[in-house]
This record gives structure tokens, C-alpha cells and sequence, in this order.
């Protein structure tokens, strides 16, 4: 990392971002900014939630800002490019959770808040591209549906997208830090 550079990292449903992958990141860059989405801030309102996101992206636009994002935590970063303006950053999903997905295989049902103003942004192609994207998700998800992210990864123009052989919901610790390592690593 160099002194210009940022990482931002929102944890999932649940999370701490001192901990575990906050952890991690914290032990990369001192200066990292996490966002707990604990059970404080899920107390907000759902668009609420989106515009603390929304201004932590603002704030800290610029080329050299990495963020990551976990499940629910890139939910809420999804909607934040739903019909907004070109950021400069580059984007981490990891897990993510998206809208309304019917797992058929696994018999799963997954829902979000606002799902299906999510779906049809996707449809419509409404979500906007910051400078660099890179989605991972395990092929083993069963919050997830791998025809939904290629759907998803289209819409936004994505410039990597991983659909992991064995991983579930939660990837294996040891991979998720090498996908960190490659992508703080990117010049992009």
C-alpha cells in the first residue's frame, strides 16, 4: 500500500470491521475505515443504511481507494451505483448478497430489503461501473445463484468474476486473504 491509497471495507450482516477480515485488513492498513453492519446499524432504515455507504463512497473517491465488501455489506454497496455517476475506486465483492435469487438446485430462497427495485436496476442496466469491479462467490452458496451474479456481472461491465469451485457463503479464510493480496496488488 502507498501513503495515497485507502482501503474501505464493509463487513456483512452481523459484522465487525475490527475483526476477523477487518482483522486482516486492519493488520495491512493502519489507516483503514470499516463499517460494522452490526445490529446498531441495521437498526437504521434500509435507505438509511445505503446513504452511510453512499457517503463513505463519496468521501473517499479517488483512483487509489480500494473497497471490499462482504455479503450484505456489498448489497448495500450495489444499490449505491444504482443510477449514480462514475466513481474512481475499485470494488471487491466478496459473497455477495444480491436482490431476490430462487436457488432451485439447493431449494433455497434468499431476500434482501428493496430486492426488487435491486432486480430491475439489474434489468435495466442501471447500475453504474466504477473504475475497476471484481465479484467472488462460492459455487457452493446457497444464498446465491451463479445465473443470477453472470447477470449481475453483465449489467455492471464487471472485470472479474470468480465463481469459486468448493467455496460457500463464507470462503476459506486463506483464500479470501489471497484475493485481497491480488487485488490491493492491482494497478488498475
Amino acid at each position: 500500500m502507498t501513503e495515497d491509497q485507502h482501503i474501505i471495507y464493509i463487513t456483512g450482516r452481523g459484522g465487525d470491521a475490527n475483526k476477523d477480515l477487518g482483522g486482516h485488513l486492519k493488520a495491512l492498513e493502519l489507516h483503514r475505515i470499516g463499517l460494522s453492519v452490526n445490529r446498531i446499524f441495521l437498526k437504521l432504515d434500509f435507505n438509511e443504511q445505503v446513504n452511510v455507504v453512499t457517503k463513505m463512497i463519496i468521501d473517499f473517491d479517488s483512483s487509489p481507494t480500494f473497497f471490499v465488501a462482504n455479503s450484505y455489506g456489498s448489497y448495500l454497496c450495489l444499490h449505491t451505483l444504482i443510477d449514480a455517476p462514475r466513481y474512481l475506486f475499485s470494488f471487491l465483492f466478496l459473497s455477495p448478497a444480491i436482490g431476490l435469487v430462487l436457488n432451485q438446485q439447493a431449494m433455497a430462497y434468499s431476500r434482501v430489503p428493496s430486492c426488487q427495485f435491486f432486480n430491475q436496476a439489474v434489468t435495466e442496466k442501471r447500475i453504474t461501473k466504477p473504475n475497476f469491479v471484481t465479484l467472488h462467490i462460492g459455487d457452493c452458496d446457497l444464498d446465491n445463484d451463479s445465473e443470477a451474479f453472470k447477470e449481475l456481472g453483465a449489467t455492471l461491465g464487471t472485470d472479474q468474476l470468480h465463481i469459486l469451485k468448493g467455496q460457500g457463503h463464507a470462503l476459506d479464510k486463506g483464500l479470501t486473504r489471497n484475493i485481497i493480496k491480488q487485488f490491493l496488488s492491482m494497478e488498475v
